[in-house]
């Protein structure tokens, strides 16, 4: 049974030459001059060249950001790094320029970067920095940004988490990052593995997507929050909730049948217990890794208990959107951490089905209580789910509360990723 370990060793290697051949290719890179002076262009690396804003927490951050830079920049430029047509498509939507620097050879992905002149960068770090999903796509991140602040261009990754167990192939292309590169880590947990990692300057920020201004001005959205109000008005507690296959790692179909199970039979178990609505809220739609892939049974198998209790639309809606309808519940369990953030900028109160250690960071944020947390392990078994759901329902008004008196602080904490771009004072 050594395969599995031949297998990890054999990735390690490929991950660790192309990381070197990247280093080698910073070791001589000489940038032409950056000359033109106004912070007229901006562009966007994204942590997902392949789908851009396939993650709803992707797109709020992107968004958030490029609003706030238009607010300083009426005139703003923006393009997108891409690496498929869904991208392409996904960036032309936004109204960004297209440039498909994901080629794989930092060469001539460089030259296209220069060829668009950029005098703002901003990488989005998100949960990648550490190395967890591919280490290779880190380094090119932090590749292109060091680049980038090379030519003098204002450079800065946006919030980013940083997990227990970063790749060590990454420290040397951290240690090497030119220290005009703003690294903003979104949580004071992930900063303190973040500095014990490397010796460069970090600051800490809160997620840029708490500057995301909701949008409600759709029919579809209207009609969601009129649902809501019609729970409430008729006694219900409005619970949205959100689940994805992502909460077990490489999971097998049978796994996520087991997962989906559980959320069935607990949230059968609440209903039964107290007076809830239920808001089926899905916040990715990257197929069979998006959430639908466990909302879609979820709200088959509760329809007939619950009627026009339930309340589950399978459009795709933006992330801004998706943050009002967050806003229209009274609390949401979720296991994505950016429809916690979404959910927690309205003011409104989560607990969270846990991974990669993301979420102890966002609620220290708000000092608030760590009990509303739910190891995947104990996600799939339905008493304990319940036993959650049913805990965070009885005291919602207090951790509405708890939310509404720290919102306003981490919301300037989120603002902080700006300071790089903008120069504004900390």
């Amino acid at each position: 049974m050594a395969y599995p370990r031949i297998n990890r060793l054999i990735s390690q290697y490929r991950a660790w030459k192309q990381i070197r051949r990247i280093r080698r290719f910073l070791s001589t890179y000489r940038p032409t001059e950056n000359k033109a002076p106004p912070p007229t262009r901006l562009l966007i690396v994204p942590c997902d060249a392949w789908t851009l804003i396939g993650s709803k927490g992707d797109e709020a951050m992107i968004t958030a950001i490029v609003a706030r830079l238009r607010e300083c920049h009426r005139d703003l430029e923006v393009a997108a790094i891409t690496a498929t047509e869904l991208a392409r498509d996904a960036a032309l939507r936004l109204g960004f320029q297209s440039i498909p620097a994901w080629s794989g050879w930092m060469e001539g992905d460089i030259k296209l970067v220069d060829s668009f002149d950029p005098h703002l960068m901003v990488v989005i770090g998100a949960d990648v920095m550490d190395g967890y999903y591919n280490p290779v796509t880190t380094a090119r991140l932090l590749a292109f940004a060091e680049c980038a602040a090379r030519r003098g261009t204002k450079v800065a990754f946006s919030g980013f988490s940083f997990n227990s167990s970063p790749s060590s192939l990454l420290r040397p292309v951290f240690n090497n990052l030119s220290p005009s590169v703003a690294v903003n880590v979104r949580d004071r947990i992930s900063r303190g593995r973040f500095q014990r990692f490397s010796r460069i300057e970090s600051h800490l920020v809160a997620d840029a997507a708490f500057m995301l201004e909701p949008d409600d001005s759709s029919d579809a959205v209207r009609h969601v929050m009129a649902w809501a109000d019609r729970q409430r008005a008729a006694g219900m507690i409005v619970l949205g909730f959100n689940l994805h296959p992502m909460l077990i790692t490489k999971a097998t179909p049978a796994q996520v049948e087991g997962l989906v199970a559980s959320a069935i039979e607990a949230l059968r178990q609440v209903i039964r217990a107290k007076r809830v609505a239920l808001l089926l809220l899905s916040h990715d739609y990257r197929g069979e890794e998006g959430d639908d892939a466990c909302l879609g049974p979820i709200a088959k198998a509760l329809q007939e208990e619950l009627g026009e209790r339930q309340m589950y639309s399978t459009r795709q809606y933006s992330a801004s959107e998706l943050k009002a309808m967050a806003g229209a519940a009274d609390g949401v369990v979720t296991g994505r951490m950016h429809l916690a953030i979404a959910t927690l900028g309205t003011g409104k109160p989560v607990a969270a089905m846990t991974y990669q250690d993301k979420f102890q960071g966002l609620f220290a944020h708000f000092n608030y209580p760590e009990r509303f947390l739910l190891p995947p392990a104990d996600a799939v078994d339905p008493q304990k789910l319940a036993s959650l759901i049913n805990d965070f329902i009885d005291r919602l008004p207090a951790l509405t509360g708890q939310v509404n008196a720290q919102l306003p602080s981490v919301k300037k904490a989120s603002e902080l990723n700006m300071q790089q771009l903008t120069g504004a004072p900390q």
